[in-house]
């Protein structure tokens, strides 16, 4: 099903960050195997107080989990928060991971207890069946790969899928979305769906990942182990159709298709929430790279098997769907390392709107949208810009969390967080944060980014 390659074609940013990374510039350290995170916040810690978080909850990388419980949508009773716990049992579960004595770990039983209610709607009982097997294959996965943990990697080989929808599938579990099943469209739409949240992370790992042989990297899969210009380009585009199939022409979201695009999009909000990844400072070294995919077409709008052939090859749909984005232009104003800088940003119409309603704070968008930006046009150095992202990343978790209480996670306010998580794909800097993982690439051992026993 699946077999290595050692990437290849590697050339221009792509050449030079794999270079860098090869001489050591990341000074043997990886992002990923730092130690989960708190957050010592004023703002935090008061949204801590307000909220009643505790425990593992007062971690930003767990306490985002509950963002994508409590928007979905799909109740309004106590089932939403029942959806919830599903989400944030695995976030904890899966960064947690085999903590304990060397004898056992008990924290999957305990997450069975904490499920375990009495009278469940069979709908609630067959969402945490399917959260438990998933849960079940990547434990599987782990012992595995924890069997093979002191094997060498090289930093340069990747493993490919010889069939598309034996990987989408295989992805689709490893996502971990299977709590979500029964919100999915029927049908391989639905289990596109479900590959598309390990794709979003993916893009993030790509450095990582071949630092310690991850076995399903989504984007060296769909590249064949590619690291060409092209073939990266490729791909990000491909990746932003299969967004956009989410949307309608007008760029509304489908309905049938926002309970999944909520938890989609929650990625990219959990990557820049903890400190398993270091997005900003990948961004940094490739912001550049933004550049790449300004020429390209990221409207049209598709499914997997309208942009890849079953032997992975990238292709054109032959009649596409596209999204027209509507945007109007909204004034921003930002310091950053002491200089102020105020302009206008084109941002689709609804995300101006709750920005103008106050359901999204301004603060937000800014942070995650303008600044990452004005570095592209050089405002202001990448040692400023790191500088800024690191000292403000805790308050602005603070922020968006507060916000989503604030309203309780109204369908404006998700539909908000969505698009601006959209504008930044569509903008290109999901791309430069991959490119920048790369920095990453460079020896090391078989699943070695966190702990895990084999027993």
């Amino acid at each position: 099903m699946a077999w290595t390659v050692t990437v290849f074609g590697e050339d221009g940013p792509v050449r030079e960050i794999l270079q860098r990374a090869r001489a050591g510039a990341n000074q043997g350290r990886s992002t990923k195997s730092a130690e989960v995170s708190g957050c010592t916040h004023p703002l935090w810690q008061q949204a801590m107080n307000e909220l009643g978080l505790r425990g593992t909850a007062s971690y930003p990388t767990f306490s985002v989990a509950v963002l994508g419980g409590l928007s979905s949508g799909e109740f309004r009773d106590w089932r939403q928060d029942y959806l919830a716990t599903l989400i944030y049992g695995f976030y904890v579960e899966y960064n947690v991971d085999m903590s304990g004595d060397e004898h056992h770990n008990h924290f999957v039983r305990d997450l069975l207890l904490l499920w375990d209610l009495p009278d469940l709607p069979s709908e609630l009982r067959v969402r945490r069946a399917h959260q438990l097997a998933d849960m079940a294959f990547i434990d599987g996965k782990r012992k595995s790969e924890a069997a093979l943990r002191s094997v060498p990697t090289s930093g340069v080989k990747a493993w490919v899928f010889k069939d598309r929808d034996l990987w989408r599938d295989f992805k689709a579990c490893d996502s971990a979305m299977f709590g979500h099943y029964l919100s999915s469209v029927p049908g391989t739409i639905g289990r596109d769906e479900m590959m598309l949240t390990g794709l979003v992370q993916d893009w993030a790992d790509l450095g990582p990942d071949l630092r310690y042989g991850e076995c399903a990297q989504s984007v060296l899969t769909l590249t064949r182990g590619s690291v060409s210009t092209k073939a990266l380009v490729d791909c990000y585009e491909r990746t932003v159709w299969q967004f956009n199939a989410a949307f309608t022409p007008e760029a509304a979201l489908k309905p049938e298709r926002f309970p999944l695009m909520v938890i989609i999009m929650d990625v990219c909000i959990w990557q820049a929430s903890d400190h398993r990844h270091d997005i900003w400072r990948y961004f940094a070294i490739a912001s550049s790279a933004c550049a790449l995919i300004q020429d390209r077409d990221l409207y049209n709008a598709c499914q997997l098997a309208d942009c890849y052939s079953q032997a992975f090859e990238p292709t054109l749909p032959a009649s596409p769907a596209r999204v027209n984005v509507p945007r109007r232009p909204w004034r921003y104003d930002v310091t950053v390392a002491g200089r102020r800088h105020s302009g206008t940003l084109q941002l689709h119409a609804m995300l101006v709107e709750a920005l103008e309603d106050g359901s999204m704070p301004r603060e937000t968008v800014e942070y995650y949208l303008v600044i990452p930006r004005l570095l592209v046009q050089r405002a202001f150095s990448p040692e400023e810009f790191l500088a800024h992202m690191d000292r403000h990343y805790c308050e602005q978790h603070a922020t968006i969390v507060r916000a989503g209480h604030r309203c309780d996670f109204n369908p404006r306010f998700t539909t908000a967080r969505i698009l601006l998580v959209m504008e930044q794909w569509w903008s290109g800097i999901n791309f430069a944060i991959g490119l920048g993982s790369l920095i990453e690439a460079q020896p090391g051992m078989l699943a070695h980014d966190r702990l895990h026993h084999a027993e």
